[in-house]
C-alpha cells in the first residue's frame, strides 16, 4: 500500500491518502492543497476516514464527499465533540467501532478506538506494514492534549498501554508533524516512557 501525506489547514495537519489496487481512503482532511487535489484526481476514493472531530481534522470531508461521493466514517462518540465546538457533525453513513475492518484494495485497516483527547478518537491500523495512523493520540516526543472538550487524561493513558502492546517495528503516523516509530517513543518520549515502565 502506498501512503502520502499532505500537510494542509491552517495546524499543519498531516491529511493521509492510502492507495493500494486503484482504491483510496483519505485520513484526516482538515483542509485541502493543490497537491491533495490532484492525488485525489487519480485514484477512486472508497472512505474518507476522521480519527476525530476537531476542526483541523474534518473539515473539508463534507467537500469532499461532495466531489468524490466517498462515505465519510468515524466513532459516534465523537459527535458530541463536533457540537462542543460550534459545527455541526458530518453525516455519518457509516460508524466506526473498535475491531472494524476496511477493505482497501488487496490490504485492510483495522480500527482501534483510543479515546483521550476526545471521546471518539480511533486510530487506523494496517497491519501488514506496521503502520498505524494515531490521529491526535501520540506525537513524536509528546502526546494529545486533554483539555478540550470530552478529553480525558485517565482514558488517553488507557489508549496509550494500548498502543505499547503493538510491540516493536512499528511506525506511528500522527496527526502532527513528522513520521516516528514506537520503538523510539517508549525510549525517549517522556509520557510513553513513564507507562512503559509501568508495566514492566
Amino acid at each position: 500500500m502506498e501512503i502520502k501525506k499532505f500537510v494542509v489547514g491552517p495546524l499543519f495537519t498531516n491529511a493521509y491518502l492510502l492507495v493500494d489496487g486503484g482504491e483510496a481512503a483519505l485520513i484526516d482532511p482538515g483542509g485541502a492543497s493543490a497537491a491533495l487535489e490532484l492525488a485525489l484526481s487519480q485514484v477512486k476514493l472508497r472512505y474518507i476516514l476522521l480519527t476525530h472531530g476537531h476542526f483541523d481534522h474534518a473539515d473539508y470531508a463534507e467537500l469532499f464527499r461532495a466531489r468524490t461521493g466517498a462515505p465519510i466514517l468515524y466513532h459516534p462518540e465523537e459527535k458530541p465533540t463536533f457540537w462542543a465546538l460550534g459545527r455541526t457533525p458530518p453525516p455519518l453513513e457509516r460508524t466506526l467501532a473498535d475491531g472494524d475492518r476496511l477493505p482497501l484494495g488487496g490490504e485492510e485497516l483495522l480500527v482501534w478506538h483510543l479515546p483521550g483527547h476526545s471521546p471518539g478518537s480511533i486510530a487506523f491500523l494496517w497491519e501488514k506494514g506496521k503502520n498505524v495512523f494515531v490521529g491526535d493520540v501520540l506525537f513524536a516526543g509528546s502526546v494529545g492534549r486533554t483539555d478540550l472538550p470530552g478529553g480525558s487524561w485517565q482514558d488517553l493513558s488507557r489508549s496509550l498501554s494500548r498502543l505499547l502492546t503493538l510491540g516493536a517495528g512499528w511506525r506511528i503516523l500522527p496527526g502532527h508533524g513528522p513520521a516516528t516509530d514506537l520503538d523510539h517513543e517508549k525510549e525517549h518520549n517522556p509520557f510513553l516512557r513513564e507507562l512503559a515502565h509501568g508495566r514492566a
